[in-house]
């Protein structure tokens, strides 16, 4: 569940939202990276027990839309960062890719004022398992820049699953595995199937 201090809920109360995007994967040393310019400490939150620096630059270049999963498919997704040197590329190419693989990598938001300075802590949005790291440099012209870049796929921890008779958080599911439990009996008042798109920006 996700809190708010009173600076955030004003900015979100106030129609104008400005996010930051900030990615971080479990590996050693951990990957810790934001959708933006610069570097920034955002402090201590729940992954970051003594704070860290989030590495801006634009370095990241795409985070893909979020879903939350409730009764529907295994969701897989795919990180791109642009603009890394030939030595990254390579590392993506080579053994060192393998020990990407079952990392986790988490995906969260922070707040920002208006001179783009966080109101709070991060709040961590999704959680995946890292699976593929790949590189690839995009053919350029003579004369034009060459770009390099990597992407990772992930996926939820139901990507891999492969008991689709529990596949579903339903009432008869959760009793089937422990009866007497009532932990799923409201979920079929849950709506699932469509896309909410928040924050909405006017």
């Amino acid at each position: 569940m996700l809190t708010f201090n009173d600076s955030e809920l004003e900015a979100l109360d106030s129609g104008v939202v400005r996010l930051g995007v900030f990615f971080r994967l479990e590996t050693d040393p951990v990957v810790r990276l934001w959708l933006g310019f610069g570097d920034i400490a955002p402090g201590i939150n729940a992954y970051d027990v003594d704070g860290a620096v989030y590495r801006g630059l634009g370095e990241l270049q795409n985070v893909p839309a979020i879903n939350q999963l409730i009764n529907g498919a295994a969701e897989r997704v795919e990180f791109v960062m642009s603009g890394v040197s030939g030595e990254v590329l390579q590392i993506s190419q080579g053994d060192d890719a393998e020990a990407i693989q079952g990392a986790r990598a988490d995906v969260g938001i922070g707040l920002m004022g208006q001179d783009w300075g966080l109101l709070g802590s991060l709040h961590w949005m999704a959680s995946y398992v890292a699976d593929i790291l790949s590189g690839q440099q995009q053919p350029a012209r003579p004369g034009d820049p060459i770009v390099r870049l990597v992407s990772l796929s992930a996926g939820t921890r139901f990507t891999r699953r492969r008991r689709p008779s529990l596949s579903y958080f339903t009432e008869q599911d959760q009793k089937r595995r422990f009866p007497g439990d009532r932990a799923c009996d409201l979920v079929t008042n849950y709506a699932h199937g469509f896309n909410k798109t928040w924050p909405v920006f006017s």
